[in-house]
């Protein structure tokens, strides 16, 4: 059981001594009444304070939230609210709510104004530029004096670069979020039923040549057996490549080419090298200029929106959906909906030396930046410790909406997650454990039971509920791909932004999405891959990987 009570006394030593050090001072900063407070009446991480403590933080609106019935809870008052107020007897303020799409932007313009809210959760090019305007409290003491075990434990856990990406001039000036690995892993969603109807059986991993067969025979053999040739191969959308894994894109295929797009790599001789400019992705465009020639690629490629092909999905219209194992919560719903004799399977597309080189996304989420002057600092540090153990499902963490699961997390004041690497990873390990009945029901976790339950229930049985049939697809078949031996983690050698990056990086981006696209539809042969490179590195290409490999160097 991971809680702060379980600390060393090594930390609660250093507790002692921070207090000590505190009330000892003669200085009449060190004396006053607020700074007494901070050292007498709220020792360790989640000591609660005699007198409320308001934190000014930065707030995005979640959009529609389904609160329980007959609540009166809103944004500003809540259960999770009300829970800091209790245990800790902190309140939170909204410096401004906007709409998720907008809070960048929001920051953005208050960071170049230099009117900042005390707490805020930020990215890693605002948190840069914060940083280096000398605009942040340094956290160094109230991190190391007040954040729980666990919350170091699942920091620590990504490794030393995670507290270095947030160490300026030998300050801890922010705290990170964090993102579990294999959220995001790659895996083909296909229909089964059509598959059947085709004539074709696929193992659980499959080869590029498997899927360009399944591609061909969806285009001409009639799948859903309607009389008509109406139904579409392999689509995507207009964000057809990512750093990751997209939802419809074609990031498995160059994947399957052991090519990294949009991601820093090292090449054969140990350089950091820009992914988009290896011979690998020269290759894997070459696959793709094929297949939209031979018409199995979508001739809307590079221009139809995400929703469209959610809509071919939904209508019968398509077989195949290549993203995230949670894809089913947002593609393949509906089509059960519609129609409850689709069946829909999950496939692990591996390359040629049978590996999924599963790109990872970057394990840092948003930063806590506090700034420079703000009253408590460490009040946000026992804020955050209370939402680890909550994260994490440590036993005796409070669960707010435990009987209103359609309320999400993100309507408490914190609203970003800080969970261990293998949270995602351990979950699909439990579920199949107990699918298999090497645990029991009363072993899982009270977030899991209700999961099983529906999964016992059988998926035919489930599809009069789409969305819990599309949750157990997720959790119990995408899941179990991920568990496999062939999938392997790749990150980024660099997330970040450089000085270079923040000047070029968006003509950059352009050059290298126009060009991709121009070769797969053949407006221009294979070979203008090259001229491509050499336009990247004449354009500031070249000064980047420079700053990158300098940054890469500097965090090891």
């Amino acid at each position: 059981m991971h809680t702060w009570k379980t600390g060393s006394m090594a930390l609660m030593a250093a507790l002692l001594a921070f207090t000590t050090a505190c009330s000892g001072s003669d200085s009449p900063e060190a004396s006053s009444p607020e700074q007494k407070q901070t050292a007498h009446e709220e020792p360790g991480p989640f000591g609660k304070y005699k007198e409320p403590v308001t934190l000014n933080i930065s707030y995005y609106n979640p959009g529609e939230v389904k609160w329980p019935q007959g609540s009166s809870d809103t944004l500003q008052e809540n259960r999770f609210t009300k829970m800091f107020e209790e245990k800790l007897n902190i309140k939170f303020q909204h410096a401004f709510e906007v709409p998720q799409s907008g809070l960048e932007e929001k920051l953005n313009l208050l960071i170049s104004s230099n009117d900042i809210p005390d707490f805020m959760f930020v990215t890693e090019g605002q948190f840069k530029i914060l940083a280096e305007s000398d605009m942040l409290e340094d956290m160094t003491k109230a991190y190391d004096s007040y954040a729980s075990p666990l919350l170091k434990q699942v920091i620590d856990g990504f490794g030393p670069e995670m507290k270095k990406k947030v160490t300026y001039d030998g300050k801890l000036v922010g705290i990170p979020s964090t993102v579990p690995a294999h959220d995001n892993d790659g895996v083909v969603w296909i229909r089964k039923d059509w598959l059947k109807n085709v004539g074709i059986d696929l193992p659980e991993v499959i080869r590029l040549d498997d899927l360009e067969k399944v591609a061909r025979a969806f285009i001409e053999q009639d799948p859903d057996q309607n009389g008509k040739k109406d139904t579409f191969g392999i689509q995507s959308t207009s964000t057809f490549v990512t750093s990751t894994i997209g939802y419809n894109t074609l990031d498995l295929i160059f994947t399957s080419y052991q090519s990294y797009p949009k991601t820093w790599r090292k090449d054969a001789g140990g350089q950091v090298v820009y992914g988009s400019i290896l011979p690998e992705t020269k290759t894997a465009l070459g696959k793709l200029q094929q297949w939209y020639a031979e018409g199995l690629l979508d001739k809307e490629f590079g221009t139809v929106k995400p929703d469209q092909f959610a809509k071919d999905i939904s209508a019968g219209k398509a077989g195949i959906s290549m993203g995230y194992t949670w894809a089913p919560m947002k593609a393949l719903a509906d089509s059960v909906k519609n129609n409850p004799k689709a069946d829909w399977g999950a496939y692990l597309l591996v390359s040629s030396d049978g590996k999924l080189h599963a790109r990872q996304p970057n394990p840092m989420g948003k930063i806590m930046a506090v700034k420079k002057g703000a009253k408590h600092p460490e009040a946000i540090v026992k804020a955050i410790n209370m939402v680890t153990e909550m994260d994490n499902n440590i036993p005796g963490a409070p669960k707010p909406y435990v009987d209103s699961p359609g309320t999400n997390w993100t309507v408490r004041p914190i609203q970003q997650t800080f969970r261990t690497k293998n949270t995602v990873y351990d979950r699909f390990q439990r579920f199949q454990d107990a699918a298999s009945g090497k645990i029991t029901r009363e072993k899982l976790l009270e977030s899991d039971v209700g999961i099983y339950d529906n999964y016992l229930k059988g998926m035919d049985t489930l599809k009069a509920s789409p969305q819990d049939w599309a949750y157990v697809l997720y959790q119990f078949h995408g899941g179990k791909l991920v568990l496999r031996p062939e999938v392997v983690e790749e990150y980024s050698q660099y997330y970040g932004i450089t000085k270079s990056m923040e000047l070029k990086w968006a003509n950059l981006t352009k050059l290298e999405n126009e060009s991709f696209i121009r070769i797969i539809v053949g407006d221009k042969p294979l070979d203008y891959f090259d001229t491509f490179v050499a336009e990247w590195k004449k354009q500031g290409g070249e000064d980047v990987t420079k700053e990158v490999v300098k940054e890469v160097e500097r965090l090891k």
